[in-house]
């Protein structure tokens, strides 16, 4: 028997090459009527600096964050229109939700397939974002 996928989390590290593991992740969607739930994991801000500056490592968090938050969604989109010329209907509808976290990558892709009952993980290469 084949399981069911009705979610699947993308794993991005928001490197140019990530396009190609979120194209994977649109034909499995598309393929299996299932929604796509991205991740970006920011790791945190080395423990020696967080207690030298608690309050400055606080709003480099936060302002990293809403950075990260807007520059996936600019990415989405343009991953989104190579993809829609290339596949045909649109597959931002594909996406129902944005997770930005801060923690080690593999910790939280592993948390978040669990918290949102993922049952597929899709990544590309590890790597340097931006």
């Amino acid at each position: 028997m084949v399981p069911e996928i009705k979610k699947i989390l993308y794993a991005t590290d928001l490197s140019k090459n990530s396009s190609y593991a979120f194209y994977h992740a649109i034909n499995i969607a598309r393929r299996f009527d299932a929604r796509i739930i991205i991740l970006h994991a920011i790791e945190p801000i080395p423990i020696y600096i967080e207690a030298y500056a608690a309050s400055v490592a606080e709003k480099i968090e936060k302002e990293d964050r809403q950075k990260t938050i807007d520059h996936i969604q600019r990415l989405l989109q343009e991953f989104c229109k190579k993809a829609e010329a290339q596949m045909g209907s649109p597959c931002l509808l594909l996406v129902s939700k944005t997770l930005v976290r801060i923690g080690y990558p593999v910790e939280e892709i592993l948390k978040a397939a669990d918290e949102e009952e993922c049952e597929i993980i899709v990544l590309g290469t590890h790597g340097k974002g931006f």
